[in-house]
């Protein structure tokens, strides 16, 4: 897809493959997800980087705080749980990520209650498509997820994917709610 051809479906609803694996023994999720908000790439980066209040808006997420800081990279702590039909399990991650500003935020395990955790957001600027349209930018979404703790084999992609559906329309509409916010405040 180029920068100049971003489709009303396309902005509408996030991309998203998952696929579950047990090559090292225990489920391992590689997961990939693409989305087009309408909001330019620093509205976007503002959010994503905004650790301290991913809680506010990420559905599952209790509580992330930004617990180190030097340079461009950060330490962050996050505390949410995860649903799978009738069990509750708490999801406790101390996260070491790395910004590339306004392109690129790489994010791995230090320590948690996973086996395995990295992932990375990538920001793309696309093109405005009408006078006045601060344009819109493509955010791509990898990650490798394994669990320490039970999870369905039979329904874990299908319960991956929902909650990765669900957490990447929080983050887009809290980046079009302040874009839409910023838009009104002009003359």
């Amino acid at each position: 897809m180029t920068g100049s051809n971003v489709d009303a479906q396309t902005i509408d609803q996030p991309d998203i493959d998952v696929r579950m694996t047990r090559a090292k023994g225990y489920p391992l999720f590689e997961v990939t997800a693409k989305m087009t908000v309408n909001a330019n790439v620093a509205r976007s980066w503002k959010v994503l980087t905004d650790y301290n209040r991913l809680a506010e808006f990420v559905p599952n997420l209790s509580r992330s705080q930004v617990t180190s800081s030097e340079g461009n990279e950060r330490v962050v702590t996050q505390n949410g749980f995860a649903k799978f039909l009738f069990i509750r399990q708490n999801i406790d991650l101390v996260l070491h990520v790395t910004e590339q500003p306004m392109q690129v935020i790489d994010i791995r395990l230090i320590s948690g209650n996973m086996r395995e955790y990295q992932a990375r957001w990538e920001l793309q600027p696309q093109q405005p498509q009408q006078p006045g349209d601060d344009g819109h930018t493509r955010i791509s979404y990898a990650g490798i997820i394994a669990p320490d703790f039970y999870v369905p084999t039979l329904f874990g992609a299908a319960l991956m994917k929902s909650d990765l559906r669900h957490m990447l329309n929080a983050v887009k509409a809290e980046i079009e709610k302040g874009n839409d916010a910023e838009k009104e405040k002009r003359p």
